[in-house]
């Protein structure tokens, strides 16, 4: 069965290459573009991943970081255990291990080529399969 992905980043040509990525590797994507968006999407369906901007933007001038979001994230009903991979600039070697350490599967330092985010995405997915077993 084809798995879902939620994407969260404000770049629309972000979402766009994404999109196109995923969907013709036979993933079911969804973007959204903003925090309030994603937690509807979060409330209303279950995701197999997220991948989430490191600086999530909503309503301007209103943005949340990574850590922040994992933290709401533990409370949604359907994705509370769904891993969550982190995509953004590295800003230092603490930013990205307090990202993990907040929660995040993993961090995807930009920019990335599409196999280097397929090769994580699907690394991260055979890891989550494993550990449900």
């Amino acid at each position: 069965m084809a798995k879902s992905i939620l994407i969260i980043t404000s770049s629309l040509a972000e979402q766009v290459r994404l999109l196109l990525l995923l969907s013709a590797t036979g993933y079911i994507p969804t973007c959204c573009d903003s925090l309030s968006s994603a937690l509807t999407a979060l409330e209303a369906s279950k995701f197999d991943a997220i991948v989430a901007e490191s600086i999530i933007e909503d309503t301007p001038p209103q943005k949340m970081t990574a850590v922040e979001f994992m933290s709401i994230l533990q409370e949604t009903t359907y994705n509370a255990a769904t891993p969550v991979i982190v995509m953004g600039e590295v800003l230092s070697l603490g930013y990205i291990m307090n990202t993990l350490r907040s929660g995040a599967a993993r961090f995807i330092p930009a920019p990335f080529t599409s196999t280097e985010f397929l090769q994580t995405i699907s690394a991260e997915l055979d890891l989550s399969r494993y550990c449900k077993i």
